[in-house]
């Protein structure tokens, strides 16, 4: 019937109420009015009457509004209150809900909160989305569903249709589609207030309630038309091309609009993007670069780009709205929460003091990283942040913070108690509670906003009163379902920022592309498989029975028809019209669109080849003008080398002892960035203690074992005794351990910790037992040395002495992967011992340097002797001459001399900035907490490139 109707220029339609247009969208209306507008001004018309344009929903709206208002539809003639969509939506997801066993736990006994946990596993929004749609198709086509063909996801649907009827009927409550035939259906009883002339304009795909609408106005009178809003350009140039990949097709799309806004600054340019939310991030940056090159740093965030999309971003994505939405749903369900996601938000402006916290607070998620496992309760995180602030002397920046996280729990605690009590409330009830504890937590911030983030947090704000429209329809309700429903429509409204003044860039998806004429239109990412888009019937009605009754979005060819119908609109909607498609997505080629391969072929768009899509881009002008800026600049620039860092100067001190010299040793730009910039991994969070702390513990109970004690004296202890003195080494260990920490271990893992030390230290005794006889005379002695001009404190963990009067120096592990087999290189990768020997006491008289891994299996000892027989396993030096070359190392004193000159020379590397990427083995990098500043996989790159070897 549409296709019938006689066709009228938009140019030569008056204004006035005798005239409507009815098209599918709102922003189309709203385009075509403006279109309209252009064309009367066009003509030299100073004056005229606006056009009337609006979606048909929209119309009918308005057309029985005004019939109650005078009179014409008596109050008693409607047929109830009409939902509008997402109070529906909500309906059908309380209906999906009560089905799969969902619903808030009345009673909470065992069984209900299974069925709570099994409805979690559900898409409760989605299903209703579907169920939602179902029904809108079973109304609108009449599609009937015999019982041979009912699925079981059918009858699911029928369960779900017949619990919203339920819950309608309570309520009073019409549905929109219902709405929409009532409101048919007064038209066709005879309303009056219609105009004279219906125009209909954008409309592409079949609907059945379109037709009926259509046939009503018809028996009434009204003369009906189709609207033409092509572009009244003469000629239209029109090009079709590929781009190499998506990321080229957004920098020639972008370039493409500067170069059109360079020759015309007043032209109207429209983006048509295939896939535009998973492109939306990369043309961003593109248009930013073309169009705003010089927007760079902070003080650009607000202003106000030249392009601007059709489809605003969800609230959600807002980034104050989503630090709102994160701290409402750590207060309602504080028990588990990720440490992560606390210490993001500790480090997130957007609520308490953020700027003058924002230092004290990055200090004390450091160090609560190390105290805390990966989930914890929110009081227990509070409380852990008391402490630090207190340890860290931050309690005074921090106060602020430390008020609205008091604040933060006692909200908590409210909710909690709350849903003990079984205690709900209305949703406008929650949602003015949820407003109180935003502010109370000091959201969004200290920092004045700029318009778009005031605005977010404003449309955040409508949310949470906007609960109220849901009191009848969801009654009481717990505090998560109410922040789930606030979580949901910030994720379903799109919001966009309001403008001061019209963007000469739209980007829009191809649904959008069918809106009024522009000076430019560029349609990307027409691929095959994309354009047309392939069937998607709704799942909960038999595929077959939806292509029977000619469902478009369930057939191919309906879908293919609708697509050639859109590609004729855009094509006659600008002078100058591209249609792009991407030519590979990693490995896979991919083709065009065969919509577009077609009208090439006959002859109707040109194709052009990438380098002439380019080249319409402005790709040769912009790499010119790139090329030029760049050789202006060439004689400005300074050129540095940087494997050569600044000299070490006197003031400077430097941190890391013995762990300097051993990246150094593996990497010299690893001990410059680690150990000079400062730069390292933040501590991973673990349960229980992590490796540092265990190996600490193992340290303190070691040495209160150990000290001012002989072998022998051990030895000769009654098996009792010994294990009392073990056991109260341990006790003192923990003891220290706990005394220092700020969150005290709870007390089932203290006794797993004292269990595990004790077993290590029996075992370890046991070890000792096998060496020759010894006194012990230091342990965790420190010392402060000067090698070549640097700085350097250590701690020796033990040392002992024999019978003759030869000092054994030991470092203990409490770990397998530390070896002494680099000792013997110029570059050790591990340098403690050989520092102890060489340079902490060049003076004494050193029988054996080793390494003492007290481990569960396999403890013992390695390292290097002077003579066989001093301990179990280390051999002397002469029995490991493979790696101790008799050239280099003829004796045990030259051995230490060795060691003294390569560790001087290490140190005289760090004075002198040595800093280059340099490493034996890419192994050795493992555990390298820098790695990413080294850019290791680049250099192999540009050694590959070069065609030299990494």
């Amino acid at each position: 019937m549409l296709n019938d109707l006689p066709i009228c220029s938009l140019a030569e339609l008056p204004g006035g109420p005798d005239v409507m247009v009815l098209c599918p969208t709102a922003r189309l209306a709203a385009d075509l009015r403006r279109a309209h507008g252009v064309a009367q001004m066009q003509t030299g018309a100073r004056a005229w009457q606006a056009l009337l344009s609006a979606t048909s929903a929209q119309w009918l709206d308005h057309l029985t509004s005004a019939a109650l208002l005078r009179g014409e539809i008596a109050p008693t003639a409607l047929p109830g209150r009409f939902l509008t969509r997402p109070q529906e939506q909500v309906v059908w997801a309380q209906a999906v809900a009560r089905d799969l066993g969902g619903g808030e736990a009345a009673s909470g006994s065992a069984s209900d909160e299974l069925a709570v946990q099994a409805a979690a596993l559900f898409d409760r929004d989605g299903l209703a989305l579907a169920a939602a749609e179902a029904e809108s198709l079973r109304l609108g086509w009449r599609i009937n569903v015999p019982e041979a063909l009912r699925t079981e996801e059918y009858r699911a649907f029928l369960r779900w249709r017949d619990e919203v009827e339920k819950i309608c009927a309570l309520g009073g409550w019409h549905t929109a589609d219902a709405a929409m035939l009532w409101r048919i259906g007064c038209v066709e009883r005879g309303l009056t207030g219609l105009p004279k002339r219906i125009g209909w304009a954008g409309f592409t795909a079949p609907d059945p309630l379109l037709t009926r609408l259509m046939k009503a106005l018809a028996e009434r009178g009204v003369e009906l038309f189709r609207v033409d809003f092509s572009h009244p350009a003469a000629h239209t140039n029109i090009q079709a091309g590929e781009c190499m990949d998506a990321e080229a097709e957004c920098q020639a799309a972008a370039r493409w609009a500067r170069d059109l806004l360079t020759q015309n600054p007043q032209a109207r340019l429209r983006i048509a993007v295939a896939d535009l939310p998973a492109r939306r991030s990369q043309l961003t940056q593109a248009l930013d670069a073309a169009l705003h090159a010089d927007a760079v740093g902070v003080t650009w965030a607000d202003v106000e780009r030249d392009y601007v999309f059709s489809q605003g971003a969800p609230l959600a994505a807002e980034f104050l709205v989503a630090v709102g939405c994160q701290l409402l749903q750590i207060a309602t369900h504080p028990q588990r929460v990720a440490l992560s996601e606390l210490s993001a938000l500790l480090c997130s402006p957007g609520w308490s003091a953020d700027e003058t916290e924002g230092d004290a607070r990055a200090r004390i998620e450091v160090l609560m990283r190390e105290l805390l496992p990966p989930e914890v309760s929110l009081p227990r995180w509070q409380r852990t942040l008391v402490r630090c602030a207190a340890q860290l002397n931050e309690a005074g920046l921090a106060a602020d913070l430390i008020a609205h996280t008091t604040a933060w729990v006692a909200a908590s605690l409210e909710f909690s108690q709350r849903r003990a009590a079984l205690g709900k409330q209305l949703p406008s009830v929650w949602g003015g509670q949820f407003a109180a504890l935003l502010d109370s937590l000091g959201w969004p911030g200290q920092r004045v906003l700029w318009p778009a983030e005031q605005a977010a947090c404003d449309a955040l704000r409508e949310v949470l009163a906007g609960l109220l429209q849901l009191d009848a329809m969801l009654g009481a309700v717990s505090a998560g379902e109410a922040l789930r429903q606030v979580a949901r429509q910030c994720r379903d409204l799109q919001f966009r920022a309001a403008r001061t003044g019209p963007a000469r860039v739209e980007v829009c998806p191809l649904g959008e592309a069918v809106a009024g004429p522009v000076d430019g239109l560029w349609v990307m990412g027409l691929n095959e498989g994309v354009w047309p888009p392939a069937p998607q019937p709704n799942p909960l009605l038999p595929a077959e029975l939806q292509r029977r009754a000619g469902v478009p979005a369930a057939r191919a060819d309906s879908l293919s028809a609708q697509a050639e119908a859109m590609q004729a609109i855009w094509l006659r909607s600008a002078p100058v019209v591209v249609c792009s498609w991407v030519g590979n997505e990693g490995e896979k080629k991919l083709q065009p669109s065969p919509l577009l391969a077609s009208l090439i072929e006959a002859g109707k768009i040109e194709e052009a080849s990438e380098q002439t899509v380019e080249a319409a881009a402005g790709q040769a002008v912009f790499s010119v003008a790139l090329s030029a800026t760049l050789n202006d600049d060439m004689a400005e620039m300074e050129y540095l080398h940087d494997a050569r860092a600044p000299d070490v100067t006197e003031h400077e001190h430097i941190r890391g002892g013995t762990a300097l010299l051993q990246a150094q040793a593996l990497c010299p730009a690893w001990g410059f960035y680690r150990y000079r910039l400062g730069a390292a991994v933040l501590p991973a969070p673990t349960f229980g203690l992590d490796a540092k702390s265990r190996g600490a513990l193992l340290h303190l109970a070691l040495e209160a074992f150990w000290r001012d004690q002989t072998q022998a004296e051990v030895l000769q202890l009654p098996a009792a005794e010994r294990e009392a003195r073990i056991n109260q080494a341990v006790a003192g260990a923990l003891a220290h351990y706990q005394a220092r920490a700020i969150e005290p271990l709870p007390e089932r893992l203290a006794q797993l910790e004292v269990t595990r030390l004790q077993t290590l230290l029996v075992r370890w005794i046991a070890v000792e037992a096998q060496r020759a006889p010894f006194h012990v005379v230091a342990c965790e002695a420190r010392h402060e040395l000067n090698i070549e001009g640097l700085a350097v404190r250590v701690v020796v963990d033990r040392i002992d002495e024999l019978a003759d009067g030869r000092w054994v120096i030991i470092d203990y592990k409490s770990g397998r992967s530390a070896t002494a087999d680099s000792w013997a290189q110029p570059r050790m990768a591990e340098p403690q011992l050989p520092v102890y020997a060489a340079l902490a006491f060049p003076d004494k008289a050193v029988a054996a340097v080793v390494l003492a891994r007290v481990v569960m299996d396999g403890a013992g000892f390695s390292g290097l002797a002077e003579e066989a027989g001093l301990l179990p396993d280390v051999k002397p030096l002469e029995a490991q001459r493979r790696r101790y070359a008799e050239a280099d190392f003829p004796d045990w004193p030259s051995v230490r001399a060795r060691w003294a000159a390569n560790l001087t020379e290490l140190a005289r590397e760090i004075r002198t900035g040595c800093a280059a990427v340099v490493f034996e083995d890419e192994d050795a990098l493992t555990y390298c907490d820098v790695k990413p500043l080294l850019r290791v996989a680049e250099r192999r790159a540009q050694f590959e490139q070069a065609g030299l070897g990494s």
